[in-house]
């Protein structure tokens, strides 16, 4: 027999499955498998995920969530669908080829909308086994909470800078929901 827990929101509570209210969507990119992204030296580029790739996976998505996680048109992660107090894990998978050796990496999130926009930075370091070839970047989770209306109200864009021209090849980006409460 499976676990029960009591889930509280807005003041009303239900029995769930314990282990079933979090879950995941894993988003396949095809867009940028034949024509890569151009990046131009240190400007920030939106990486896009069209949803459409062959290992794309819904089947595990969280029981409460109706709505996708990600805007496909786009390539932003779409939180409106989650509460206040939750959070998400996202495992992004892609590839960056520099026009010149030892070519500094960096990512983003943009977060927010308006005047309360901000971001969340990270530098991925230095591409320094030659130019001309992929790095790819696919095993470091990178978490976020829906700590405020501004957060989970907007929609989380997914950018790199690079410090000298490139392209860059987006394999997807799994999403992993966390319930408060579970």
């Amino acid at each position: 027999m499976a676990k029960k827990i009591i889930v509280v929101e807005n003041n009303e509570w239900s029995f769930a499955d314990a282990g079933l209210l979090g879950g995941f969507i894993d988003y396949n990119d095809t867009s940028t498998s034949s024509t890569p992204v151009t990046l131009i030296a240190d400007t920030w580029t939106t990486i896009p995920n069209d949803g459409l790739g062959a290992f794309t996976n819904k089947q595990f998505r969280p029981i409460d969530n109706t709505v996708e996680l990600m805007d496909n048109s786009t390539g932003a992660i779409d939180p409106t669908d989650l509460s206040l107090g939750d959070s998400i894990l996202i495992r992004n998978d892609f590839s960056v080829n520099p026009n010149t050796n030892n070519a500094l990496l960096e990512f983003r999130y943009t977060l927010g909308g308006g005047g309360n926009e901000y971001t969340l930075e990270t530098n991925l370091g230095r591409l320094d086994n030659g130019s001309g070839q992929y790095y790819r970047f696919s095993l470091k989770p990178d978490y976020i909470y829906m700590g405020d209306q501004n957060t989970r109200s907007n929609p989380i864009g997914l950018q790199v800078k690079l410090s000298t021209n490139g392209t860059l090849i987006n394999a997807g980006s799994v999403i992993h929901v966390i319930k408060r409460g579970v």
